[in-house]
């Protein structure tokens, strides 16, 4: 009885013994996929998992909360000065409520996510000071939760957002930090102390269990209704068993199969299986056997841990296993990501010899044998589950035997044939283990490249060997050729031999497949019908006889199925991976499995489909190898290609079960992602919670992203997706997962997506999305309104336009006869006009040549001013008549454009010069700026004098005295331009556009024709250029004229107008050389009486009427007399005017005679104004009063007018005498010009700064008055009182002085010195030097 109980029990422990190998065998194929840093993890310590009602995985990591939605993780920081931010980054714990709520345990306190708007809010508990940590959450009853803490437990209220004090027994309260765990109405709480049971509804504690030793509680775990787990920091696992109330602790040291006493985390998986996160690994419990399991097996690195310290585990919706770790980020398994199984080389470790698989052989004993290409021959040891390699070396130098590509058993004499590339054949005996290699250097084997193995039935072998194909006579080991390398069609490489169920020899190679029948020990060819050509231009990978019969042929241009004259041939077209096919296999269900270079499918012969799988369902790799596949006696199906081994069972693979249902997460518009109540205005809520959008007219380009929380597959989804109301059908994306739309026309759509999963599981209720698109203002209701009243009152308007039209007609036709008889008669009157003038031009001319006569003879005073007054207006009358002939020519077309290429500078120059007198005249700052001295250019010569002398005529008209006018001559994108500008008064804006308008006039006080700018754009479009004017009012005017000197501008009889050079150049200008400033300025004209005639300003300054009459009477003669009645008015006076004497009383009201003239004396500006005072004190003392203030002269009451005349006149014609002086010598000696200091100190200072901006060509009577620290007009009129000279005069003085000294000296050319004393070209230096010193520079020198 014994004898039989003692081998009862025996069989039982073997039992259980072989049953803990398989499991721990199954617990070895886990492997898992990681995800980290580098795919957007914020941190590789993972404290807490979990996962909220739309499937999104949370993670609580030292450095803030993530959020996975399968394909991105969202992570939440702290953002400081944002109180909307989760509390703190140290997140400790995240529970999801009963609500879908997700609450965050972080070291700062408590925080509630908002779905709705995508933030925090943030619950802070205060002790002594700081924020309380909150470690661990579980939910209680009635809307609260169980917080615990680093400082204790406390209840917090989700409704009021409170703390609740004394809300637990003082006993719980205390615990810090607790583990927790809930259980119905119990919640279990484990503290250093031991282990509790809260009662949610009675409000009590009780202390279920003491550990017996200060332990750090990590986990409390619940299974079942009596099993409570607690895993401790050091104290190994505990499990606390509420029926018996026994407490059991697992640790290290007990045998039990843990391999660590630091347990941190606990959860169970789909099979109820208990994993253990320890600090060494993980561990699963058995609990048939009681003993923990590795679930890791360290030989196998892919797909291992990626860090063996577990802290967190969490079991999702799918039933996927979530791994959190420190420092290695997160781990996923699931059983369905292990249907495929890898065999491949492990370094250090026996495995594979090379990850490149070419054959696989199964023999009798179910052992593997695996050619590689680069490690030789493998062989698997299914009892030992061990590989052996054999030797790379084949005997003989020089031939490698490493690269096997064929394998064939011969069972019956237990030898193996292998076959390699270069290497021959190897011929092994399995008994003996005796190998012997049979190659070109020591057998008639013709070649080393041994490919493809077959029996042919009578103990011999057929041999592919690329370039023949032999025959081998095992027996007396002799080789022969039963074809060469050339064959019908050619060239053929063997590669494949194969044997069908009808005993045919099909043989394959780079160029399609040949079909044999033996015949004894003969091969006679056999013809196979209907073979396609395509076929026998391809290159053959792999043959397979399926169970029907059918001869399955793998290809590079897809695979072909032969049974008879039925052949088949699926693409990828058809649904296939690739075109590419290397194996092909069957499965009890008659489903084909192809393995090709992109991939494995599946063909279901029945519908004709395929199912496709990737290495992202857990493939070797995507690229397997031409003939590596083999079906082994227990089903399982091997294919070999470039990363090892795939191995499975066809007939266990399960689909994946879970269809997806897609979330809408993100709306982008125009690229810029909405958020809830952004600047947008969009969403008042999360993406995931909205079911309508609303988008303005202008915001219809926008895109939709979505996503599916379908762990098992990853990224491996599919969605499809419609937009109703734009899209006809449904789209797929295959690795997309967001769609744009560009321009969507306004109204109401719905976007509806849905997803497949990676084994093409649809879920077939979509996401719905409502998208309502404004449309634009003027397409709104209450724009069709507002424009269906319009078009009434359109319609109304036009009825009464049209009822009133006809009475307006009458009206319309006699307005237009009206105008085409004043635009009649305005041709008459111009036709009339050009006839008068070319009638008045012969008597004007008869005029002005007599009168000029006379002029330069009479020298009476009141004659010549009458002369002067008729010869002014006979100029004037004689240029109007000029310009109207000029103009009515161009409108006449009567002007030809004679176009020549001739130097510019010269044209411009000439007529620059022309205008210098009136440049001195006005005082004006006149200047010529150009670098074209040498050029030519193409233009009519006439029509440019012309154009230059109206816009001249036209500056000096409207340019007071004092301003200034720059002429500049420039070339400018093949143009040649003419700018003048001045300023002068400007012209408005609104006056601009109709300047150029024909007798279009300004009103101011310079009268025009309202011709010369009109004139001047029809000759610059003569030219084919154009006119611009920029001008400001008070600022001045810039008139700028472009000339093209691109020949293609022209026509051809423009440019040969002036060809032949025997013609006489005619002239149709009449007013090109018509110098013409305005009246008021003829007056200014010199006479030819030279100074003679020149009268001085007196200013008489007298309050008693009687006498200042006198004096008046008496001066008027022989001065121009001007009169003020006290010495105030005398300075308010001089403001304005220019006097050369001053002739005042002593005694008079306001301000007397001396203090009048010892303000004149003191002002800058008048000192030099020599002042007469006529007083009836005599005595000497106030003589010497009124000179000592600065009086030039004392005349005693009564005076005599003859000896006062006298006086003034020697005094003014000294004064002319200097100024003579000074305008003949070529120095400027300030104290021989001065009358006073305060002169002199002006005459010196003058100097200095002309002399520093000797070289500055820029140097203008602007910049000269800002140095002076003066106005313009005020240096003007000091410098005329002194030196008898305009301020540009001035600055001409010192220059041409400087330039005197230097030709003296001769060092320097003309052209340097011109440049030295500031003119910008040497001829336009050498006509002023003329000008001013009456020979030229090169004359000067020689003097």
């Amino acid at each position: 009885m014994m004898k039989n109980s003692l081998a009862f029990r025996c069989l039982i422990i073997l039992i259980c013994a072989l049953a803990c190998n398989l499991y721990a065998s199954d617990l070895k194929g886990i492997r898992f996929s990681h995800l980290g840093l580098e795919d957007g993890l914020s941190h590789s310590t993972i404290f807490s998992i979990n996962q909220d009602k739309n499937g999104y995985m949370w993670f609580a990591t030292p450095d803030g909360l993530n959020r996975f939605n399968g394909y991105d993780f969202t992570v939440y920081r702290h953002q400081y000065g944002d109180s909307t931010s989760i509390a703190c980054n140290a997140t400790r714990c995240v529970t999801v409520d009963g609500a879908g709520r997700v609450w965050i345990g972080t070291g700062e306190g408590l925080s509630l996510y908002d779905d709705e708007k995508e933030c925090f809010s943030n619950f802070y508990l205060n002790c002594n000071g700081r924020n309380v940590a909150v470690v661990n959450i579980v939910q209680m009853r009635k809307g609260k939760l169980l917080l615990a803490t680093t400082e204790g437990l406390v209840v917090f209220d989700m409704d009021t957002h409170r703390f609740l004090e004394d809300a637990l027994p003082v006993s719980v309260s205390l615990l810090k930090n607790a583990a927790m765990a809930r259980l119905g109405g119990k919640i279990y709480i484990g503290a250093a102390q031991g282990l509790y049971e809260y009662s949610d509804d009675t409000k009590k504690a009780c202390k279920l269990a003491s550990w017996g030793r200060d332990v750090n509680v990590q986990v409390v775990f619940c299974q079942m209704m009596d099993r409570i787990w607690v895993a401790t920091e050091g104290g190994g696992l505990f499990v606390y068993d509420k029926t018996s109330k026994r407490l059991k602790n697992y640790t290290y040291d007990d045998q039990s199969g843990l391999q660590s006493n630091f347990i941190r985390s606990l959860a169970l998986d789909s099979d109820n299986q208990l994993w253990v996160g320890t600090y060494n690994g993980l561990y699963i419990y058995k609990e048939s056997v009681d003993r923990f399991y590795s679930g890791q097996d360290i030989t196998v690195p892919e797909g291992k841990l990626s860090q063996n310290s577990v802290r967190s585990i969490f079991k999702d919706a799918q039933g996927g296993m979530w791994l959190g770790t420190y420092w290695g980020g997160l781990n996923y398994y699931h059983p369905l990501c292990n249907r495929f199984k890898h065999i491949k080389h492990i370094p250090y470790v026996n495995s594979l010899s090379d990850n490149v698989v070419s054959c696989i052989v199964e023999d009798r004993n179910s052992n593997l044998w695996i050619g590689t290409s680069d490690g030789g021959l493998n062989v698997y040891d299914s009892k030992k589950n061990e590989f052996k390699v054999y030797p790379f070396e084949s005997g003989v130098r020089g031939v490698p035997f490493r690269d096997i590509k064929c394998v064939y058993i011969d069972e019956g004499q237990d030898k193996v044939y292998v076959g390699a590339h270069a290497g021959g054949l190897m011929i092994l005996n399995r008994v003996s283990g005796k190998r012997d290699y049979l190659n070109v250097q020591n057998s008639n084997l013709p070649t080393n490249n041994i490919y493809s193995i077959s029996p042919d039935g009578h103990g011999g072998l057929w041999i592919a060997a690329l370039e023949y194909l032999l025959h081998l006579d095992t027996e007396r080991r002799n080789f022969s050729i039963v074809e060469s390398g050339v064959t019908e069609g050619g060239a053929q490489r063997r590669r494949l031999l194969f044997r069908d169920s009808q005993n045919n020899l099909w043989v394959g190679g780079e160029r399609g497949i040949s079909v044999y029948r033996q015949v004894g020990m003969a091969l006679h060819k056999k013809k196979v019908d209907n073979i396609p050509v395509l076929l026998n231009q391809s290159c053959i990978n792999c043959f397979y006889e399926s169970s029907t019969g059918r001869v399955w042929i793998g290809t590079n241009n897809g695979l072909f199925g032969v049974k008879g004259k039925d052949v088949l041939h699926y693409t990828v077209s058809e649904g296939l991976n690739s075109d590419v096919i290397c194996g092909l296999s069957e499965d009890v269900y008659g489903r084909l499995w192809v393995s090709t270079n992109q991939g494995l499918g599946c063909l279901d012969r029945g519908s004709g489909n395929f199912r496709n799988f990737t290495v992202q369902d857990g493939l070797q790799s995507n690229q397997f190898n031409a003939g590596s596949f083999c079906r082994t006696h227990s089903g399982q199906m091997l294919f070999g290609g470039i990363n090892g081994i795939t191995s499975f069972t066809p007939e266990t693979l399960v689909d994946n079960p879970y269809t997806p249902q897609p979330i809408i997460d993100r709306l982008q518009v125009f690229n810029k992602e909405v958020h809830p109540n952004d600047e947008t205005g969009i969403l008042s809520e999360c993406m995931e919670k909205t079911s309508s959008i609303t988008l303005k007219s202008f915001q219809n380009t926008f895109s939709l992203s979505f996503v599916v929380p379908n762990y098992i597959a990853g990224r491996h989804n599919t969605f499809s997706y419609k937009l109703d109301g734009y899209d006809n059908d449904w789209i797929t994306l295959d690795d997309s997962r967001m769609v744009s739309y560009s321009n969507l026309p306004a109204g109401s759509y719905v976007f509806y997506v849905k997803a497949a999963n990676n084994d093409g599981k649809w879920n077939e209720e979509p996401a719905r999305l409502q998208i309502i698109i404004l449309p634009v203002w003027y397409r709104t209701w209450w724009a069709f309104l507002l424009f269906g009243l319009t078009f009434v009152a359109l319609v109304i308007g036009l009825f009464r336009f049209f009822w009133m039209r006809k009475s307006m007609q009458a009206a319309i036709q006699m307005e237009r006869l009206d105008k085409e008889k004043m635009e009649e008669i305005n041709q008459m009157k111009i036709r009339f006009y050009v006839n008068i003038s070319h009638e008045l031009r012969t008597p004007l001319t008869l005029i002005t040549a007599p009168l000029q006569e006379l002029l330069s003879r009479v020298t009476g005073h009141w004659e010549r001013e009458q002369l002067s007054y008729i010869q002014r207006n006979t100029n004037r009358l004689l240029h109007l008549v000029n310009q109207l002939m000029d103009y009515r020519r161009a409108e006449l077309g009567i002007f030809k454009l004679q176009l020549s290429r001739s130097n510019a500078y010269k044209h411009v120059l000439n007529c620059f010069m022309n205008y210098e007198h009136w440049a001195k005249k006005k005082d004006i700052d006149y200047n010529f700026y150009t670098e074209l001295q040498d050029k030519e250019f193409l233009f009519d010569g006439n029509y440019l004098d012309l154009i230059m002398n109206n816009l001249l005529s036209n500056a000096f008209k409207y340019t007071e005295a004092g301003e200034s006018i720059i002429v500049k001559l420039y070339e400018e994108n093949e143009n040649l331009v003419l700018q003048v500008a001045d300023t002068g008064i400007g012209i408005p804006k609104d006056k601009q556009q109709k300047i150029f308008e024909r007798f279009y006039q300004i009103e101011n006080e310079h009268p025009g024709s309202g011709i010369g700018l009109s004139l001047i754009q029809r000759l610059v479009e003569l030219h084919h250029g154009r006119i611009e004017l920029k001008s400001e009012v008070g600022k001045g005017s810039t008139f700028t004229v472009y000339i093209p000197q691109n020949e293609s501008a022209y026509t051809v009889e423009e440019l040969q107008a002036n060809s032949d050079t025997t013609k006489e150049q005619l002239s149709y200008s009449t007013n090109a050389q018509d110098i013409y400033v305005g009246e008021d300025y003829d007056r200014a004209m010199p006479t030819a009486s030279g100074e003679a005639d020149k009268k001085g300003t007196i200013l008489v300054v007298e309050d008693n009427v009687e006498l200042r009459d006198y004096l008046v009477g008496g001066l008027s003669d022989l001065f121009d007399v001007i009169v003020a009645g006290n010495g105030q008015e005398a300075l308010d006076l001089l403001r304005d005017k220019e006097v050369d004497l001053i002739v005042s009383d002593v005694m008079m009201p306001v301000m007397d005679g001396v203090k009048m003239c010892k303000h004149l004396k003191q002002n800058l500006r008048t000192c030099h104004i020599p002042v007469y005072l006529l007083s009836a004190k005599a005595d000497v003392k106030y003589q010497l009063e009124g000179l000592k203030v600065g009086a030039d002269d004392y005349l005693p009451k009564p005076f005599s007018m003859s000896v006062l005349k006298a006086k003034i006149q020697n005094t003014l014609r000294t004064r002319r005498r200097a100024f003579d002086r000074y305008s003949n010598s070529t120095d400027v000696e300030p104290e021989k010009i001065a009358m006073n200091s305060l002169d002199e100190d002006l005459l010196r200072k003058a100097i200095e700064v002309v002399e520093r901006n000797m070289d500055n060509v820029e140097f203008s009577t602007e910049q000269f008055a800002r140095e002076m620290n003066m106005s313009r007009s005020n240096l003007h009129l000091k410098l005329k009182a002194i030196t008898g000279k305009s301020a540009i005069d001035f600055i001409h003085k010192i220059r041409f002085g400087r330039a005197c000294q230097l030709l003296k000296e001769g060092k320097y050319s003309v052209s340097e010195i011109s440049y030295m004393v500031g003119y910008n070209t040497p001829s336009y230096f050498a006509a002023r030097f003329k000008k001013y010193m009456g020979c030229l520079p090169t004359e000067y020198i020689k003097k």
